[in-house]
This record gives structure tokens, sequence and C-alpha cells, in this order.
């Protein structure tokens, strides 16, 4: 690998599918039987089964389809590309070296920035951190 590929950041979180859909959805305040309440099934799937579903995706423990992922990018705020090369590094088909910067506290990217007022979240200078969480108390909502 050289420099030129070789990321700019330091990554401290190991981010999975499910670690990263974890992270987005506790970042916008929604416990499991909330999104369990919003997402549909076919057949029906009682709510309780569906939170208990969603436990074992955020667990890694079963992978997330396609038609789940949009019914989750329904309820709650995430990046389909950030969570699609986490699912090819799981798979294996992708370096681990090459993970997307993601910010370690509310899984932002630079697609996917929080929101302060009208201004998008930055990167602080080295790290997998974004300037909203950095300074927690500026109200950003990713």
């Amino acid at each position: 690998m050289t420099n030129i590929d070789r990321p700019s950041w330091t990554r401290t979180v190991d981010f999975t599918p499910g670690l990263y859909l974890k992270v987005r959805r506790r970042t916008t305040r929604l416990e499991l039987a909330d999104v369990a309440a919003q997402i549909g099934t076919i057949p029906h799937v009682p709510e309780h089964d569906r939170v208990a579903w969603l436990e074992r995706i955020e667990a890694d423990l079963v992978p997330v389809s396609p038609i789940t992922i949009d019914q989750l990018a329904r309820v709650f705020r995430l990046d389909l590309q950030v969570l699609a090369a986490l699912a090819a590094i799981a798979r294996g088909e992708r370096d681990a070296a090459l993970t997307p910067r993601i910010c370690r506290i509310c899984a932002c990217s630079w697609r996917l920035p929080c929101v302060r007022g009208h201004e998008a979240c930055a990167w602080v200078n080295g790290q997998d951190l974004c300037t909203a969480c950095d300074h927690p108390l500026s109200g950003a909502a990713a």
C-alpha cells in the first residue's frame, strides 16, 4: 500500500453492518421498538418478534436484506454506500483498510453529515470524529 492509498485519519471503531445500523438508529434517538413499529413484514410478524429480529441484525447474527435496508432507510437516515462497503468488508470482498470514514460517535459520513441549522459537519483533523460530535452541546442532528 502506498501513502496515497492510506487513509489520512485514524479509525478507532471497527464498524460492521449491524453496528453501523445500531449507531445510526441510536443517533436518531429511536429504540428498537420504535423502528419495529414502523417497518412492515410480509407475512405479518408480531412487533415483539420484529424487535428480536432487529436485535439479531444489529448484532450481525443475521444478514440484512435489501428489502429490510429499504424499510430501515424510511425510518432513519443511513448512508447506503457506507452500509454496502461495510457488508463487502464483512464478506471478505473488500479490504478493511478501505473502510469508509465514519464518525465513531454518530456514524455520519461525508455523504450523510450531521446538520446544525443549515451547516453540515466536517471532520476533526486526523480522526474518525465529526465536528458535531467533537462539540456535543452544539445541537447537531445526524
